[in-house]
């Protein structure tokens, strides 16, 4: 099999919705909490609602407060311990990382989950140790979709601007704020629930390697 070839210095990669499938693992873990205390419907919604986002904590203090329900320490062990259990990956693109690095391409990862949430992830990904460099909001005090932390990636890695590509599934905090910072990006269609993006826009995965060649 031919090695990788690509025609960036570095690729960054969002995590949730682009590496794995996060929505599915929320819903299953939501609704598993609900069937738990026998109320449905408000919790689901919050917690998978794009437009607010909001901490599971917080979601799941207003869903005990509107159903006057307690035992809020036990429905967050139950929703955290589910959640991981359900992360799956996008097994091209995880695959993908290590490609890019045997390459000699620098490979990144931008992700707006704190640290701890971003470790979990990874290490249920298999994804440890493979990325050069791993930013959350507090490696720079800034998150997506601040231009800001996409220039800051780029000049520890050493790469210029028109050298990288940002890949997400987020329009607002992935693609367009990329572009904004001089950077290429493709839109993980298939984990967003965004408008197909005009320029590049990935609607399988394979999409994905077709752009970056």
């Amino acid at each position: 099999m031919k090695p990788f070839t690509c025609r960036y210095d570095a690729v960054l990669f969002d995590m949730d919705n682009t590496l794995h499938n996060l929505y599915a693992a929320r819903f299953v873990a939501a609704e598993a909490v609900s069937a738990c205390k026998g109320v449905f419907g408000n919790l689901v919604f919050s917690i998978l609602n794009p437009d607010t986002p909001t901490r599971i904590p917080d979601s799941l203090t207003e869903y005990i407060t509107e159903n006057n329900l307690d035992g809020l320490d036990e429905m967050l062990y139950l929703y955290e311990v589910l959640e991981k259990f359900c992360i799956k990956p996008y097994e091209i693109l995880c695959k993908l990382t290590s490609e890019l690095k045997e390459a000699g391409v620098l490979v990144g990862l931008i992700s707006n989950a704190d640290a701890g949430s971003t470790k979990i992830r990874l290490r249920e990904l298999e994804l440890e140790g493979v990325f050069d460099i791993v930013v959350n909001p507090e490696t720079f005090g800034v998150k997506k979709p601040n231009p800001l932390v996409f220039q800051k990636t780029l000049e520890a890695l050493g790469v210029t601007a028109d050298k990288a590509v940002m890949i997400g599934d987020r329009h607002d905090r992935d693609v367009e704020p990329a572009r904004n910072a001089g950077l290429s990006a493709i839109h993980i269609w298939f984990g967003s629930v965004d408008a197909k993006d005009k320029v590049m826009c990935a609607e399988t995965q394979e999409d994905v390697l077709r752009f970056l060649e």
